[in-house]
């Protein structure tokens, strides 16, 4: 297992049964002005405290697409270019120096990851994205990179500084798929995916290929009601306020762009 080698400090203090926060949980009421919650779901996280100690939850909270996109980007086994090399996502701990596109190395400061599920009668498949070897250049990635909900690839296109003013840009994993090289799959069994959060916005190298760490991005509370924010931010016990995710260093782009870029 990877172990953060500039932290030996460090003591990981696992809590065993129940829900381990920081603050107190107020129970799943709805207001009268706040939207109904929908269904809960389990996240994993650790991350690492003030003294430079580790601690990890899990934590149930709604079984939103803004809560599942913090815990969703890389599938177990994906390689993560860390300070002393590629390193399984499922083996970091917060304190790792994990290798960054522009800022040289950086200390991972909160690792979360959830359980994809396969179709029942009950319940919709949760899909991942297969991006095979070489799709973007002789290894990018390297070997084929398994892709959650919540993955952004980071790009470049000619037509980027044109339109957006920028030379590069992150584009979900699911809208780049082509049916080809780039395909969305069903998994048949349970899959764990993961997520990597930094004191900023970060591209790092999952499989040889450039994605971002997770950022929540701009507007979290007008997307999700006063309760649910409050939800969210309990699963990132190591910020005080959403302010604390840092600046965002790269533009998203949606699907409508990727449309935009492509045509003449």
């Amino acid at each position: 297992m990877q172990k953060p080698t500039e932290h030996s400090r460090l003591t990981h203090n696992h809590q065993h049964g129940g829900i381990h926060s920081r603050r107190p949980l107020t129970p799943l009421t709805k207001a009268p002005d706040e939207r109904p919650l929908p269904a809960m779901r389990h996240y994993r996280l650790s991350w690492l405290t003030e003294d430079n100690q580790i601690e990890d939850a899990v934590k149930v909270a709604p079984a939103l697409a803004m809560f599942e996109d913090a815990f969703s980007a890389f599938a177990r086994g994906t390689l993560i270019a860390t300070e002393n090399g590629p390193t399984a996502v499922e083996d970091l701990l917060p304190g790792t120096r994990i290798a960054t596109h522009r800022n040289g190395l950086r200390t991972l400061l909160w690792v979360g990851s959830m359980t994809l599920l396969p179709a029942k009668a009950d319940r919709e498949a949760e899909h991942l994205t297969r991006i095979a070897s070489d799709s973007f250049g002789l290894g990018r990635p390297m070997p084929d990179l398994l892709l959650g909900p919540g993955a952004r690839v980071f790009q470049r296109h000619g037509r980027l500084s044109a339109l957006y003013d920028t030379e590069a840009a992150l584009i979900r994993a699911k809208d780049l798929c082509d049916g080809d090289m780039i395909a969305e799959i069903t998994p048949a069994t349970r899959v764990e995916v993961f997520h990597l959060a930094f004191a900023n916005h970060e591209i790092i190298t999952a499989n040889g290929l450039e994605c971002e760490s997770y950022h929540p991005g701009p507007g979290l509370d007008t997307k999700l009601g006063q309760q649910a924010t409050n939800y969210f931010m309990r699963l990132f016990p190591h910020l005080e306020t959403y302010a604390d995710f840092g600046s965002m260093n790269v533009a998203r782009i949606v699907h409508d762009d990727i449309t935009r870029m492509e045509t003449p």
